[in-house]
C-alpha cells in the first residue's frame, strides 16, 4: 500500500473508504476535508454516537484505538476511528510493535485515521513511522497548494456562487490574504457576495482583510518607490490597528529577505521564480513575482544594507528596553534613506 497522494486519495475513498490512514501535512484545511469525507462515507448519522469514536494522543493510549476499531459496528455495515496527535515520533520499539499490530489486525469494517494538527511530528522516529504506514496501510501527505492550483479553487468557487473572477484577480486576492484555503474560502464567499457581476480587484480592496504580510509588503513597495509619506502612514495604521511590532518587523524582514533573493537569482542570469526551487514558497510564489518588481529599483547591495538594518533592529527589539515602536521607526526611516 503506498503513499497516496490527493488524487489517488479520492480515487481510494470512491472504491472503498475503509481502511488505515495517515493524514498528515500543512494543508490543515485539506486534511480536515478528507478525514470528514471519509467520516462521512462510513458512519451512518443515525447511529454516529455508536460507531464513530475519537481519541486524543494527549490523553488515550494505542490499546484503546486498538480496542475500539475491533469493535463490531452497532446496526451498520461500517465505522469510524479517529486518533488525533498520537505522538508517533516518540514511540519506543514496543510502541512501533503495538502500532503495527494496531494497523494489521484492523477489521475490514473499520476506516481508522491517524491525523494530526495541534502539532507537527519531527526526526527519524517519524520518519520511521510513516515508512510503517506506507507498507502497511496508507500514508497521505496534504501539503499547501501552488498559486496556480489556489487559484483555480478559487475561480471554481466563485462559478458555483454564480459569479466569476475578472483576470488574475484570483491571484490577487492569494497576494492579498496569503495562502491559508480556509481563509481564502472565506473570503472568496464575502467577496462574491458584494461584488456586482465579475469580480474585480476593487472588490478585493473593498471587502477581503489584507494579511499583515500583504499590508507590511504595500508599504515596502511605497519605499522602494520613495513614496515615504504614504510608506509611514500605512506603518501609523499598522500601529492604530495594534499590529504587533516583533510581528511587524518579521513581515518586513520576510519580504526583504524576499527581495535579496530575488534580486540574486535575476543578478545570476535567472528568474526570480527560480528561487522556489531552492526554499518553500508553494502558495506563495507571487511573493517572488512581487519581490522582482520591488528590487528593481534597489542595488544589490542597497538590499544587503536593508537587510542588515532590520537585523540590528531585531537584535535592538530582543536585547534593549527600548521601545519597540520607535525602534521600528527608525528602521523604516533608515530603510527609506537607502538609495535615496
Amino acid at each position: 500500500m503506498p503513499a497516496l497522494n490527493e488524487s489517488a486519495l479520492k480515487e481510494k475513498l470512491r472504491e472503498n473508504p475503509v481502511g488505515v490512514y495517515l493524514i498528515y501535512g500543512e494543508e490543515k484545511y485539506s486534511v480536515k476535508a478528507y478525514i470528514d469525507k471519509i467520516i462521512s462515507k462510513t458512519v451512518d448519522e443515525s447511529f454516529a454516537d455508536f460507531n464513530f469514536h475519537t481519541f486524543d494522543g494527549k490523553e488515550s493510549t494505542l490499546s484503546e484505538v486498538y480496542e475500539s476499531a475491533q469493535a463490531v459496528p452497532m446496526m451498520a455495515e461500517t465505522k469510524c476511528v479517529l486518533a488525533k496527535d498520537f505522538p508517533l515520533d516518540a514511540l519506543d520499539e514496543d510502541g512501533f510493535a503495538q502500532l503495527k499490530t494496531v494497523i494489521e489486525d484492523n477489521p475490514e469494517d473499520c476506516a481508522l485515521i491517524f491525523s494530526f494538527s495541534a502539532y507537527e511530528p519531527k526526526g527519524a522516529k517519524w520518519t520511521k513511522a510513516i515508512k510503517l504506514f506506507e507498507k502497511c496501510a496508507y500514508a497521505v501527505r496534504l501539503d499547501k497548494k501552488t498559486a496556480p492550483e489556489l487559484a483555480a479553487i478559487l475561480e471554481r468557487g466563485a462559478k458555483k456562487r454564480g459569479t466569476a473572477f475578472e483576470k488574475g484577480v484570483a491571484a490577487y486576492l492569494i497576494s492579498c490574504v496569503g495562502s491559508d484555503l480556509n481563509t481564502l474560502l472565506n473570503e472568496t464567499e464575502k467577496v462574491c457576495a458584494y461584488a456586482q457581476g465579475e469580480i474585480k480587484k476593487s472588490d478585493v480592496d473593498a471587502v477581503c482583510v489584507k494579511s499583515l504580510d500583504a499590508k507590511v509588503f504595500d508599504m515596502i513597495k511605497d519605499l522602494t518607490a520613495r513614496r515615504f509619506d504614504s510608506a509611514f502612514k500605512k506603518l501609523e495604521i499598522l500601529f492604530q490597528q495594534r499590529e504587533d511590532e516583533f510581528q511587524i518587523l518579521g513581515a518586513l524582514i520576510a519580504s526583504y529577505n524576499d527581495i535579496y533573493r530575488a534580486k540574486a537569482a535575476v543578478k545570476s542570469g535567472g528568474r526570480a521564480e527560480n528561487v522556489a526551487q531552492f526554499y518553500n514558497y508553494s502558495g506563495k510564489e507571487f511573493r517572488l513575482t512581487n519581490a522582482a518588481r520591488s528590487s528593481s529599483s534597489l542595488t544589490f547591495d542597497e538590499i544587503g544594507e536593508c537587510v542588515e538594518i532590520l537585523v540590528e533592529a531585531d537584535t535592538a527589539m530582543k536585547s534593549t528596553s527600548t521601545d519597540k515602536r520607535l525602534i521600528l521607526e527608525k528602521a523604516v526611516v533608515k530603510l527609506a534613506r537607502v538609495g535615496g
